[in-house]
């Protein structure tokens, strides 16, 4: 299932991603292919210019066209919770499987609201609140894969637990060749029988032309990064009056991805609270978060530029106001998981004011 935002300045890559790479191989008897793709006016006049939001069962060397549609839906908005609903909805009953992929395709930054799956028509995007709403409906998951910026954090894995086995993203600013779906397709109909964990390594490898690609597994396989992240933070909290100034220098040295000044890899800003100080409890919690964030990675590949990623970005705040809507909505969201990272990042803030 591929849930496609082209109501924005994407739109030209709409009819491209169907058409070289969906319909290049396209549905089989063991594997149905379906897209809601979303295009809007100004940017691509291509394939008679539709502008509604369409429905396809894609196959091989098909047409973006209207008549190749087997649905128009109209205008959706592809920021409202309810538009995802009834794609999945209607893709679950039309086309029952034994596993389901569903990819996310169009911008993206991760937790932020405003950017993910934004639609300029209806001036909305998919906010992680929304989204949230919106999982115990459209039932488990068991690869979820985001082709747009910035989507490989733990707040998105976070999300996803409990409701998928895998989920594949980029840590960094995707350019426009993304996934490669077009090998994917290629790799269930040869092997109909992956495994999430298969289907997700495949999809990190496909996107081998972006600067950072990866693949994380979310089930319980993730728990012991959150049992270890909220030990690691809630020792820092204990200490970060007197060590703030430690804890200050390692997030600013913490790698860090294009126009998203909020974002570090996780593992290396762990590595560097590691180097901080001279505390031995301090490197035993952080290395064991280094170890949980190994095992839960299935797959990465980065450009040199990047031997600092990892896989798992984490936001970080400090006292900068510009900021602080921000902060208020991250820490509103509720990661079941993270507590001890928001109460930590409220005493963090506070200190430099």
């Amino acid at each position: 299932m591929l849930y496609m935002s082209g109501d924005n300045d994407l739109e030209e890559y709409i009819v491209k991603d169907i058409e070289h790479e969906l319909a290049k191989t396209g549905s089989s008897k063991s594997i149905q292919v379906v897209a809601l793709a979303d295009r809007g006016p100004g940017y691509d006049q291509s394939r008679d210019d539709w502008q509604s939001t369409k429905l396809f069962h894609i196959e091989n060397g098909m047409l973006a066209d209207s008549k190749s549609a087997i649905a128009d839906w109209g205008e959706r908005n592809m920021g409202d919770k309810n538009t995802l609903i009834d794609f999945v909805t209607w893709s679950k009953n039309r086309y029952p499987a034994e596993h389901y992929a569903l990819y996310f395709w169009g911008h993206g930054w991760n937790w932020h609201p405003g950017y993910v799956m934004e639609d300029d028509t209806d001036k909305d995007s998919l906010d992680m609140d929304e989204l949230r709403q919106a999982l115990p409906s459209i039932g488990f998951i068991d690869l979820v894969g985001y082709d747009g910026c910035n989507m490989a954090s733990l707040e998105v894995d976070a999300m996803w637990h409990g409701h998928a086995t895998a989920v594949t993203s980029s840590q960094e600013f995707v350019d426009w060749s993304g996934i490669d779906y077009s090998k994917i397709i290629e790799a269930l109909t040869l092997y109909p029988d992956m495994t999430a964990d298969q289907l997700a390594i495949a999809s990190s490898r496909s996107a081998s032309d972006e600067k950072t690609w990866f693949a994380v597994a979310v089930d319980d396989r993730i728990i012991p990064l959150f049992v270890s992240l909220n030990d690691l933070f809630s020792y820092m909290h204990s200490n970060l009056t007197n060590r703030f100034r430690a804890y200050k220098t390692a997030f600013g040295k913490a790698k860090g991805f294009t126009d998203a000044p909020l974002d570090k890899d996780l593992y290396d800003l762990v590595d560097n609270i590691s180097h901080a100080t001279d505390d031995i409890s301090l490197k035993a919690k952080s290395n064991a978060v280094m170890n949980a964030v190994k095992q839960s990675v299935l797959d990465e590949h980065h450009a040199i530029e990047y031997k600092r990623a990892h896989g798992i970005t984490i936001s970080t705040f400090d006292g900068n106001k510009e900021y602080d809507s921000d902060f208020k909505y991250y820490s509103t969201i509720g990661f079941p998981n993270m507590n001890s990272w928001v109460d930590f990042l409220n005493s963090y803030k506070a200190q430099y004011h």
